[in-house]
């Protein structure tokens, strides 16, 4: 799915999205003209990154999760 469908199924705005991807926390693949391309799976991440802000997760708490050093 592209940003704009991400974004309207998430409802998270295009720029977090891509912050988000910036951090580490979303890796979406891209086509060969280089667009992103998200899946699914994406979109399930996208969610649980949601759902952990609006709990008071930090983005850097996020990123420790991300990577196995916080639990």
């Amino acid at each position: 799915m592209t940003s704009k469908e991400m974004e309207q199924r998430s409802g998270v705005p295009r720029a977090n999205i891509r912050y988000y991807e910036a951090q580490g926390l979303l890796t979406p693949q891209r086509a060969k003209n280089g667009y992103r391309e998200y899946s699914e799976a994406d979109l399930a991440v996208l969610e649980k990154i949601k759902l952990l802000r609006r709990l008071g997760v930090s983005v850097e708490e996020l990123r420790e999760l991300r990577q196995g050093t916080e639990s």
